[in-house]
């Protein structure tokens, strides 16, 4: 290192600190010691958020049910879904889908089919009464529209306790099969506008933990109509976190499936009355 002579200002080499002489001018005098280097701390990079790769998500209350119990591990998870859906997709993990396929599953089946069984008992006299006064406007010659027909139909066959009980047991194939059916399509359109950006397993989880406000399909009347609003909204913040993209691609993911949907459903209807209506004689 570099010295300078105090007394006739020169400057020299030296490989020590501390007192010495001056090889020019022979006085002594005290080299300092050298600074210490600053360390340079790098920081760790953060984990990204839910990755698989790096395991350091948490995993949600229903992904750690071995350790939380079966039922406290659901009710948490349905809990922070509808509350708190924030912490619960910053918890998610991209490696978890049978797990996540599993809470979809049973929170659709059981509340669905508790659904039937409220719906059976607390409904079925107000739907008979309703049954039969539109057969005593019939029976009066009243002229009832053919899907008001179909609506009786099917209130006289599917009214029973065995087709009541078919249905429920049947909810578990219909759920599983509706869970792959909304993430595919969902991640189709994401990544139709470019924002599927962590893979299908992201999207997935977005779709199965959004089915948490089907525990409203318990509800008689509006619940399922409240639950499909309240998992489409919960199923786009879903994919805005797992994601990381801005609201508006979330929802634009979430809704163009439905858009596309009815547009096509008004393309075809236009076909049919246009068809229909070409036959008929002027």
């Amino acid at each position: 290192m570099l010295a300078r002579c105090p007394s006739c200002r020169q400057t020299f080499s030296t490989e020590r600190s501390g007192q010495q002489d001056c090889p020019h001018c022979k006085r002594p005098l005290i080299v300092p010691g050298a600074p210490p280097q600053a360390e340079l701390i790098m920081p760790s990079p953060e984990p990204a958020f839910g990755s698989p790769e790096s395991e350091t998500a948490p995993g949600t209350p229903w992904e750690r049910r071995a350790e939380l119990g079966l039922f406290t591990a659901w009710w948490q998870t349905v809990y922070q879904s509808l509350f708190e859906p924030g912490k619960l997709f910053t918890s998610a993990r991209l490696d978890r889908g049978r797990a996540q396929l599993g809470f979809a599953v049973t929170t659709w089946s059981v509340f669905a089919a508790l659904g039937q069984i409220i719906d059976r008992l607390l409904l079925s006299d107000q739907r008979d009464q309703a049954t039969r006064w539109l057969n005593q406007l019939r029976q009066a010659g009243a002229h009832l529209p053919p899907f008001v027909d179909r609506l009786l139909a099917m209130g006289n066959n599917d009214n029973s306790i065995p087709a009541t009980f078919g249905i429920a047991l049947l909810s578990p194939l219909f759920a599983f099969l509706f869970v792959y059916l909304n993430a595919g399509v969902t991640h189709g359109s994401a990544m139709l506008i470019g924002q599927a950006r962590r893979g299908f397993a992201a999207t997935f989880a977005a779709c199965a933990y959004g089915f948490a406000p089907f525990v409203l399909l318990a509800v008689p009347g509006c619940g399922g109509i409240v639950a499909l609003v309240w998992c489409a909204a919960l199923t786009g913040y879903g994919l805005k976190r797992m994601h990381r993209i801005s609201p508006g691609a979330a929802a634009g993911a979430v809704l163009a499936p439905y858009v596309i949907l009815c547009c096509a459903g008004c393309a075809v209807s236009l076909s049919v009355a246009s068809f229909f209506g070409g036959m008929i004689p002027k």
